[in-house]
């Protein structure tokens, strides 16, 4: 499944398929030169705790053994690495010199969490709309570093990096904003913060790694989920150093799902938010995505490895979830958003769901949602195509994968 690209980038990934003959891999993803770049980058030395390496040393070898990268790829590949690195190394430092941002409380945080394709992203934009709310902004997860300046303007030039590198993506992949738009200046999930541990499902989002996505389940998520705290914590001290009153933050992602018991370990106060839709017609559409995005850093995309591997996947998950939700002792601190109440009736679904949680949903924040929801139409982009044949899904193969869940949870007909 090739994607047409620039002659240039077909040029830059040709000569890699030359040098992968002659058994040259430029640039190496070799673990000392990426500690080394970081160090170069920031002008520091210190990573924090050792509990990173695992996942690091994890993430590198299902990149070299199983992503079939391109050469853009690899580029791309190792960069994120050294920036994620970096962004740790300037979060140590940070802390080392201002001990209070760990004082910092983070009160009743709400997670939306769901499959792919559910919703999660269009309720997470709705919700932070709010004024008593505030999600992240994707370039503040990316570059948090300076901290967040008072004065937008002076955060700019960061932002216009980003977005050149949005840009670069929109030439890789150029149907991706069809599927799933992301912009620097947009709320965005939480993941990027938990990049700086190197757990996280992204990881296995952008490429192919099912080495390191076995692993990244069966890791201990602890040491992620408080470096994920700690991001929140350091936003709220930027931000009451810059006089803002802290609000409830509004977070969101998909890869929440296996890992409820650590959140609720870190955040025994959370809200908790799960979309539900029938998995069999969220697979496709996920797969199309997945297909897209790998299909700007790799040539070797195989839509039925796709279907198959993400059809266990959601399962493990979903399984996953179910059996932490069974454990918990409060079932109330979880609200279940149908997909069909996110698209036909979102401000009411919002208002059931502030009802449930016992907040107060106050006519201005009502309007400034409704504002949103009216000036971003679902198609603003185009239309996304996409059917279960392409990935060899069927309800005969992938339906008793699902069947608890469904049973269970699903109601929307959408």
């Amino acid at each position: 499944m090739k994607q047409q690209r620039p002659f240039a980038i077909r040029a830059l990934n040709f000569s890699g398929r030359v040098l992968a003959q002659l058994g040259i891999a430029l640039p190496a993803l070799n673990i000392d030169d990426i500690h080394h770049k970081a160090k170069q980058k920031t002008g520091l030395t210190d990573f924090g705790d050792i509990d990173y390496l695992a996942g690091l040393e994890h993430l590198i070898k299902s990149t070299e053994t199983e992503a079939k990268l391109s050469q853009i790829g690899r580029i791309a590949a190792k960069s994120a690495l050294i920036d994620n690195l970096a962004n740790r190394m300037l979060m140590v430092d940070f802390v080392k010199k201002n001990p209070a941002v760990k004082e910092e409380v983070i009160a009743q945080p709400m997670f939306i969490m769901g499959l792919p394709r559910t919703g999660t992203t269009i309720l997470h934009a709705i919700i932070a709309e709010a004024n008593e709310h505030r999600a992240p902004r994707l370039w503040e997860m990316q570059r948090p570093f300076p901290p967040p300046a008072k004065n937008p303007a002076d955060n700019e030039a960061r932002i216009l990096e980003l977005e050149k590198n949005a840009a670069m993506l929109d030439l890789l992949a150029p149907e991706m904003k069809l599927k799933h738009e992301s912009n620097p200046r947009l709320v965005e999930e939480c993941l990027p913060w938990m990049a700086t541990s190197f757990f996280q499902e992204q990881f296995s989002t952008v490429h192919r790694l099912p080495g390191y996505r076995q692993w990244y389940l069966n890791a201990d998520p602890k040491p992620a989920y408080q470096w994920h705290k700690l991001y929140l914590q350091y936003m709220q001290f930027i931000a009451k150093k810059n006089g803002q009153a802290p609000q409830r933050w509004i977070l969101k992602s998909p890869a929440h799902l296996p890992f409820i018991e650590a959140i609720l370990n870190t955040y025994p106060d959370a809200l908790m938010v799960q979309t539900h839709r029938d998995p069999l017609k969220v697979l496709a559409s996920a797969c199309s995505l997945l297909s897209t995005l790998r299909g700007g850093f790799s040539d070797a995309i195989d839509p039925l490895q796709i279907g198959e591997e993400e059809s266990q996947f959601y399962s493990t998950i979903l399984s996953r979830g179910m059996a932490a939700r069974r454990e918990m002792k409060n079932a109330e601190q979880f609200y279940d958003f149908q997909f069909d109440d996110v698209i036909n009736r979102p401000i009411d679904g919002i208002a059931d769901l502030y009802q449930h949680f016992d907040l107060n949903l106050n006519g201005e924040s009502r309007e400034k949602m409704q504002f949103f929801i009216n000036n971003r139409p679902r198609t603003m982009h185009g239309k996304h195509v996409y059917t279960m044949k392409q990935f060899g899904l069927t309800e005969e193969k992938q339906g008793p994968l699902f069947s608890d869940y469904r049973k269970k949870y699903v109601q929307s007909a959408l």
